[in-house]
This record gives structure tokens, C-alpha cells and sequence, in this order.
């Protein structure tokens, strides 16, 4: 681990403690035990909100951490019965038949058009799975950093899925009709970075669509919940994400709040590249550091 000592979107130093953090962390046994015996804390950036954990997890904890977190042991469930189980469930108790369902509402023509779609951080290919079931026009790839679930989505699938971490430069420049990011900005060291990168396998007038766990969190959920554990780095409310998107070179299309079936909240959004580069340019979104910890304490 390693200390996050400014925040990454105003880069000030100045913080403020949301919640100290002792309890025994999953994710942190799996990466390293001694973890454990380091004080932790999620903390809101004081000038423009931005909540994020620190101590955070590195780049090598991160590498080992996606080798060993879908393993049997820890997960007691094969992958294949994975699969099996997510991709049968009811739509009505399907988050990912949501998310499909809203992106036909979002984007119509989009979606009827067909095109080609990119997965980042697929997992075991549960989304692409009930995306082209119900847009069968339309090919898509995965990229997965957990080796066994990259090789569970390629065969189940029958769709190339690479394994190993998104970056600049595997695919070919310009390929993709939409990306799709779900729940991986959170655990990524670099979201400016990464989205930039992401920006560039855009085709022309492509859209992103990303969904990352909402900081209203923190007022219905447990203090222990696996979603405030080592394994995510940052937490988004909208202006905080907004901010992230603008700086990587978007344009918010469409942002909106939702409740999952597991009665976690979500922020979703679609975005646009923003070719001209007024994104970037455009004011700091500030949310107020007092009602980030008065949701904090409504949980308690």
C-alpha cells in the first residue's frame, strides 16, 4: 500500500476524515495480511469533495489482488457456476437486464444501428452476455485482468476477450461503437488516464457508457460493507465524477442516479468525446465537505 496524500482531481492536500477504518478487510488478506495492522480511512478531499481512500492499494497489490480475488476459495463458486447462475436469473432480479434496458431507452438509434461494443473489466462476460441476447446485431470484445475470468468469458461467449489490464494501444485506434466500464473506475489508479485512453478507441460520435458506486452509499450501508473495502480507491458523488470525465476529455451526456436490485446505489453516465477540448477548460464542480460526513453519520 501507499499513502494518498493529495487529492486527484484539484490536487490539494488539505482533507478531511469520513470514517476510520479497523475491521478485518477481505481484499487485504487476500493481497497481503500485514496490510491489516496499517490504520486506514476514507477521506473527502476539503476544496472540491472528492472522497477517496487513503492509505490506497498500489499497482503491484492491485496485480496480485486480481490474481487471487475470484478464486474458488475465496468466492466458493467456480466460475462456469458463476456464469450459470447470473445469466439465468429472472430479469427482474438482473442487474445487468437493467443496464441493457436502459441503454436502449438512453440510446435508441444507438443500439439499433448495431455496431461494435467493448466490455473493460468484463468479468465473466455476464454483461456481454445479455447484451447480445438482446442486441444481437452487434459484435463485441472484452478485456479482463482476472486470468480465469477472461478465459471463462472468450469460451462462453465465443467473442475475443483479452486478459490481462485496458491500455493505450490494444486495440486499433477508432474502433469501437460503445464502451462499456462497469464498476472498474473505482478500482483503477489513474481514472483521468484511463478514460483518456479509452477516449481514443472511440469511433466518431461513440458514446461511453460507465457505472461506478455512488457516495450516497455511505448513508445505507454498513461501515464494513464490501463496497468501502481496500479494493476501491475512490468513491464518486456526480459533480466529483463529472469533474473526472471533463478532465479526461468528455462531454456528460447523460448522468443519472439508480437503486440495484442489492439495494446499492450507482451512478451511471454516458459520455461523448469532446474533440474540441472545452471539457477540460470548464470550472471545478465542488461538493460541500459537511454533507459528505452528515451522510456518513446517517449510516451510523
Amino acid at each position: 500500500m501507499r499513502p494518498q496524500e493529495q487529492c486527484i482531481v484539484c490536487e490539494s492536500r488539505s482533507r478531511r476524515t469520513l470514517e476510520a477504518q479497523s475491521f478485518k478487510d477481505e481484499y487485504l488478506e487476500l493481497i497481503d495480511p500485514m496490510y491489516q495492522q496499517q490504520p486506514r480511512r476514507w477521506v473527502a478531499c476539503e476544496a472540491c469533495g472528492f472522497v477517496y481512500h487513503d492509505p490506497r492499494i498500489d499497482e503491484r497489490d492491485i496485480d496480485v489482488l486480481y490474481e487471487r480475488f475470484r478464486d474458488v476459495s475465496f468466492r466458493s463458486e467456480s466460475p462456469d457456476a458463476y456464469f450459470d447462475r447470473i445469466t439465468t436469473l429472472p430479469d427482474s432480479q438482473s442487474e445487468n437486464f437493467a443496464k441493457v434496458s436502459w441503454l436502449h431507452e438512453r440510446l435508441p438509434e444507438l443500439i439499433r444501428r448495431g455496431g461494435s461494443l467493448l466490455d473493460i473489466g468484463c468479468g465473466g462476460g455476464v454483461f456481454v452476455h445479455t447484451f447480445l441476447r438482446h442486441c444481437a446485431e452487434w459484435t463485441a470484445a472484452g478485456v479482463e485482468p482476472t486470468p480465469a475470468f477472461a478465459e471463462l468469458a472468450g469460451r462462453r461467449l465465443g467473442k475475443p476477450v483479452v486478459a490481462g489490464n485496458y491500455r493505450s494501444g490494444l486495440f486499433a485506434p477508432g474502433r469501437f461503437d460503445l464502451i462499456t466500464i462497469n464498476q472498474v473506475l473505482e478500482h483503477v489508479v489513474d481514472p483521468i488516464a484511463f478514460l483518456a485512453d479509452v477516449r481514443e478507441d472511440l469511433v466518431d460520435g461513440g458514446r461511453v457508457y460507465l457505472e461506478v458506486p455512488d457516495v450516497l452509499d455511505l448513508a445505507f450501508l454498513d461501515p464494513t460493507h464490501d463496497r468501502f473495502q481496500m479494493q476501491h480507491l475512490w468513491y464518486f458523488s456526480e459533480r466529483s465524477l463529472t469533474n473526472v470525465c471533463r478532465r479526461a476529455g468528455y462531454l456528460v451526456a447523460t448522468l443519472d442516479r439508480q437503486v440495484t436490485v442489492r439495494q446499492k446505489r450507482n451512478l451511471v453516465v454516458v459520455l461523448a468525446a469532446d474533440r474540441g477540448g472545452g471539457a477540460r477548460k470548464g470550472e471545478l464542480l465542488r461538493d460541500d465537505v459537511e454533507s459528505l460526513v452528515s451522510l456518513r453519520s446517517r449510516a451510523l
